[in-house]
């Protein structure tokens, strides 16, 4: 954590001051917003200016046990990204970062709330986004590795621990799978058809994932030309020739889809044959 220079703190400890706001909101794997709270545009870090909003938010308060704090930012015209909980929640996380500036002091900035949105109400051309302080991670419990039957791997990846590397994309290269895919889409925007899907036996690609530029579905079911996407994808128009996407298969981590879909036994990471029944408690 980087301390505040003197000149930051004798701005702060003067009688009269008048910072800004620095709203930051962005989304892992693509898209980025900023905003101002002043009446002009502000130059700050890498990246775009703040562009001003009309914005506001509630006391943000820390306490010492570690509940997640919650901010609420006003926003007097919808603006992106609250713009895309207008159908639905979205499915990626949104990230946000709201700052202190002084005008004459531009290269440094202290930060006074980090999280990401919950949700977002609307009335008339106002918005209300609610907001979570990354706290909340602190407080979830996070195995490393489950003592299961099937595979504790995610399909492609790895993982370095120790110094050493793990994981079954060890064996397994994402680009050796893709199928790219022109595609048509139902009105539910969740079913998508194509001839590239019937080129493969059916369930291919259930557990797999679709991707269209930086947004990323998991598929839930594959019959023949057809793969059922568990939430629709936002920019995604399924008008004919206008789309193209890219489908990886799925794997439901059982030694058998291993062994004979992806020949990759070797890199899996499994407790396969558990005894179903405790043997420390079983009745003849």
């Amino acid at each position: 954590m980087t301390s505040p220079s003197a000149e930051y703190i004798e701005k702060e400890e003067a009688k009269q001051i008048q910072p800004v706001e620095l709203y930051r909101f962005w989304q892992e794997g693509g898209g980025e917003w900023r905003y101002t709270s002043g009446d002009v545009a502000v130059v700050y870090g890498v990246g775009d200016p703040y562009l001003p909003a009309t914005l506001s938010r509630s006391l943000v308060k820390f306490n010492a046990q570690l509940e997640a704090t919650i901010c609420t930012i006003q926003a007097a015209h919808v603006e992106e990204p609250a713009l895309r909980f207008l159908p639905i929640n979205p499915v990626e996380v949104i990230w946000v970062e709201i700052s202190r500036l002084h005008r004459d002091l531009p290269a440094e900035a202290s930060i006074i709330f980090l999280g990401q949105i919950r949700g977002v109400s609307f009335q008339g051309a106002q918005a209300s986004v609610e907001c979570v302080g990354f706290e909340k991670f602190l407080q979830m419990p996070i195995p490393a590795f489950r003592y299961q039957t099937t595979c504790n791997w995610k399909l492609f990846e790895t993982r370095t621990v120790g110094g050493f590397t793990f994981g079954c994309g060890i064996g397994l290269d994402s680009g050796d799978f893709d199928v790219p895919a022109t595609i048509t889409m139902d009105a539910t925007g969740r079913i998508l058809t194509s001839a590239s899907f019937g080129a493969w036996p059916d369930h291919y690609f259930t557990l797999g994932t679709i991707e269209y530029g930086v947004e990323r579905r998991s598929i839930v079911a594959h019959v023949g030309n057809v793969v059922t996407m568990a939430y629709r994808m936002r920019d995604l128009t399924g008008l004919p020739g206008a789309d193209d996407v890219i489908a990886y298969p799925g794997c439901d981590g059982r030694p058998t889809t291993c062994r004979d879909k992806f020949l990759n036994v070797d890199n899996a990471f499994w407790f396969a044959f558990i005894p179903k029944e405790n043997p420390s408690v079983r009745t003849p």
